[in-house]
């Protein structure tokens, strides 16, 4: 695993709004490495930044995670189907970044993400596509075809969706590959482990029906460390750095914005 990995905090520590104030009153940040210091500085920083964001550290996820939503059935079903609107494009996500890397050996390290996205991955023992593993877990939850033709997804998701996309789409490889990697890779498995406790303590799915989840808190520390190494090449140019900051930032915010409104939807049951 790339050594400027950074390990994942425990995200029930501190206020989750706040991150660490006593790094910021000192002036550090990722915004204080783009025109000066090494590459390695530079994703480092970017990478504190991201485990203290918001997006990863949301009262939505802390509840969900301690039962204290009014109805958690209703609550990770809720999830299930909105978030899918999102998590369904991921190897379209994935296409348009190899699409903008400019390295072959760069576009190779992703497409492994990517064959992975598709099944052909050796930590998963049913080599079933991601996405479909996703429906499964769906269907768990309590989403059946009736329930998915009567809710719509939100404008949230949709947006989240859209943008991201855009994203990963951009013409500066930074952009993309900060939301698909730091933005993303980085702090998911950290973020499931809010769920997969959910799912675990309130629901009676198997191991089977969460697979999905299990599979993702386990292999996307290496994706990361993947992208991690890619962004400090990257980071060698320092308009790169720009584009990867601008990629990571900005993509935490959509998620941010969509924790915000399932936070809504759940308290409102």
């Amino acid at each position: 695993m790339h050594e400027l990995l950074i390990s994942h905090r425990d995200p029930d520590q501190g206020d989750p709004d706040q991150g660490d104030p006593n790094r910021r009153d000192q002036g550090q940040g990722s915004w204080a490495f783009l025109h000066q210091g090494s590459p390695e500085d530079f994703i480092r920083e970017l990478c504190s930044d991201a485990l203290e964001h918001p997006a990863v550290r949301h009262p939505y996820l802390q509840r969900l995670s301690c039962g204290e939503l009014p109805d958690m059935k209703w609550a990770i079903r809720d999830y299930c189907h909105q978030y899918y609107f999102y998590s369904a494009e991921f190897p379209s996500y994935l296409e348009a970044v190899i699409g903008g890397l400019r390295s072959a050996p760069h576009r190779e390290m992703v497409r492994r993400n990517l064959e992975e996205e598709r099944g052909m991955d050796p930590s998963n023992p049913e080599n079933t596509p991601h996405a479909e593993l996703f429906l499964r877990f769906r269907r768990a939850a309590g989403v059946t075809a009736q329930y998915d033709s009567e809710t719509p997804p939100c404008t949230t998701v949709l947006i989240w969706r859209d943008l991201f996309l855009q994203k990963c789409k951009s013409r500066q490889p930074g952009v993309g590959l900060g939301a698909i990697g730091i933005a993303t890779e980085m702090v998911v498995s950290t973020i499931y482990r809010h769920l997969h406790q959910a799912v675990v303590q309130y629901t009676d799915m198997t191991p089977s029906d969460y697979l999905f989840l299990t599979l993702h808190q386990d292999c996307d520390d290496e994706h990361a460390a993947q992208m991690i190494q890619i962004s400090t090449e990257l980071a060698a140019d320092q308009n790169q750095r720009e584009a990867l900051r601008f990629g990571v930032m900005s993509s935490l915010n959509l998620r941010n914005a969509f924790w915000d409104v399932m936070l809504a939807r759940a308290v409102a049951t």
